[in-house]
């Protein structure tokens, strides 16, 4: 007894899947570490009345209770201290997949190019002291 699977042509390859989830959860990071440090920014306006990048016992913020009634702020603390780590990293399998030639044709290596330089921007971002005070000052 023979069995006989149909496929269709144009389903697709585990590697198309594999750069296009790669880049998705680069560009993905990447704009939950944007709206986390705005959101994160409007906080400290709200609490202080003015716009500023808020440090570890700042004067303006030194006797307010940063989380007390802000349930965001353990959440986005906690994306904006990780950042580093999780940039670096996939930046790591960005280089990998380019050295293995894991993306095919020209449309997955312009979003893999993409999504890497994302990625790049968001950990030279990340390591700012400005970055490090303001996700510093959530977690505090």
């Amino acid at each position: 007894m023979t069995t006989t699977v149909a496929t269709r042509g144009n389903a697709p390859t585990s590697n198309r899947a594999g750069v296009w989830t790669l880049v998705g959860v680069q560009v993905g990071f990447a704009v939950l570490y944007a709206l986390g440090g705005w959101l994160a920014l409007a906080h400290a306006a709200e609490l202080t009345g003015h716009w500023h990048v808020p440090a570890q016992e700042d004067a303006a913020t030194e006797g307010l209770d940063v989380a007390g009634g802000w349930g965001w702020a353990w959440p986005i603390g906690y994306v904006l201290q990780s950042a580093p780590v999780a940039a670096g990293l996939g930046l790591f399998v960005s280089i990998m997949a380019f050295l293995v030639g894991y993306a095919e044709g020209r449309r997955q290596t312009y979003a893999l190019i993409a999504g890497t330089v994302v990625t790049f921007a968001v950990l030279l971002v990340s390591l700012t002291p400005a970055a490090q005070s303001l996700s510093g000052w959530l977690l505090d």
